[in-house]
């Protein structure tokens, strides 16, 4: 277990938005910590009063410019990232949420450097980590 630093941060809890559309996956470039430069999926932190599905589709429209029908949460994961003095700097509790493509021209917005739909066989990289597996698990969703 990690030492909690004096200041006592606690997770801060986020949703991701996994959307599908003509079987291709929703990826953005991240712009920012945690896991800049990598691909992963639109997301952010939950907002208070926003449910799961609310908060992933707003961090969606933000990030891309895409609106997509939430559904329920599938999954829920852990993102610990180490700062550069080696002590935790991101603590994340995150939710994943598929959805269904509805409008919208997928362009970057927000904290997203770039944007495309992807096969999950040609998926680009670096990829942030287990999105290849979060990826399987939408589609069982």
């Amino acid at each position: 277990m990690a030492s909690v630093p004096q200041n006592n941060p606690t997770p801060k809890v986020g949703v991701i938005a996994i959307v599908w559309q003509q079987e291709q996956v929703l990826l953005v470039k991240r712009k920012f910590a945690p896991h800049a430069g990598h691909w992963g999926f639109p997301g952010g932190k939950l907002e208070w009063g926003e449910t799961m599905a609310q908060g992933a589709a707003r961090e969606l429209r933000e990030e891309t410019a895409i609106n997509a029908n939430m559904n329920s949460p599938f999954a829920c994961f852990d993102v610990l990232e180490n700062g550069s003095d080696g002590q935790l700097a991101h603590h994340y509790v995150m939710v994943a949420v598929v959805g269904n493509y509805v409008s919208g021209e997928a362009q970057a917005f927000d904290d997203a450097e770039a944007v495309g739909w992807f096969s999950p066989q040609a998926l680009p990289s670096p990829l942030c980590p287990d999105l290849a597996a979060i990826i399987e698990r939408s589609r069982l969703a």
